[in-house]
């Protein structure tokens, strides 16, 4: 008897040892942005200041993780995207002898949240025990576009603050981006077909205002890769979820 009852329990343990692990992931995150004006980008007081509001939605996350809340998983993948990108160009796309520490603290955080928390067994902690029914057709391509548009929205906030905008109308271009985004995710979260529309052109509008915000904005090269790196699997998912469920919406606008 004893055999089956520590089967039992195996998945169960399993869960909390990657549950925990995600959660000392953020925690490190977040002691990193604490840390953050004794580092190397410290320069510029706004990037600290609004590094710091995100300690916010970090300690929410951390809470929904332990919570087993849907909301929980879904803002830890989005950090961890967001912060992915960053991590690997300041980790490895510095001159030589650049201190390393913190951006490889973030780089293995990120890749902690992204193995610790995908998969079908966390979906089933997850999603699985939510009111929302998230098993249904073309369901998962919904999650993943609440998930990489979290991290666009992320992203964009923190291009927002790192960039010292002339003054001008085209500082309002990110901003409209980065309500719209929000909502939208908010409204998709709850499978509202508004919100589905609302992502959808958001990521339309991202090519024409992205590619915009470069223009003005970047310095070299390197800053346009890594907008595209941040920005383009929130646009590319969003395009899809439009295509896979606008002949339906379309049909039942005609049908109505």
């Amino acid at each position: 008897m004893r055999v089956p009852e520590s089967k039992g329990r195996s998945p169960g343990v399993i869960f909390r040892a990657r549950q925990t692990i995600a959660m000392l992931a953020l925690l490190s995150l977040g002691g990193l942005i604490l840390t953050l004006e004794r580092g190397s980008y410290g320069v510029d007081p706004r990037l600290v200041v609004a590094t710091r509001l995100l300690l916010v939605p970090l300690g929410l996350t951390i809470v929904g993780l332990a919570l087993k809340k849907v909301w929980g998983r879904w803002l830890a993948l989005a950090g961890a995207i967001a912060v992915l990108p960053w991590a690997v160009v300041l980790t490895f796309g510095l001159p030589r002898g650049a201190p390393l520490t913190q951006q490889t603290i973030a780089l293995v955080a990120s890749l902690l949240l992204l193995v610790s928390l995908s998969g079908r067994a966390m979906f089933e902690r997850y999603e699985g025990h939510a009111a929302t029914d998230w098993n249904g057709p073309r369901m998962g391509l919904v999650r993943w576009t609440i998930i990489l548009n979290m991290a666009s929205a992320l992203g964009l906030f923190l291009f927002v603050v790192v960039y010292r905008y002339a003054v001008g109308w085209h500082v309002a271009i990110p901003a409209g981006l980065l309500a719209a985004l929000v909502a939208g995710v908010l409204l998709l979260a709850r499978q509202k077909t508004v919100g589905l529309l609302l992502v959808a052109l958001s990521c339309i509008l991202f090519v024409p205002a992205g590619t915009f915000f470069v223009w003005k904005e970047a310095s070299h090269t390197g800053e346009v890769y890594l907008f595209a790196a941040a920005f383009l699997p929130g646009i590319i998912a969003g395009w899809a979820c439009l295509f896979a469920f606008g002949r339906p919406m379309w049909w039942a606008v005609r049908a109505g």
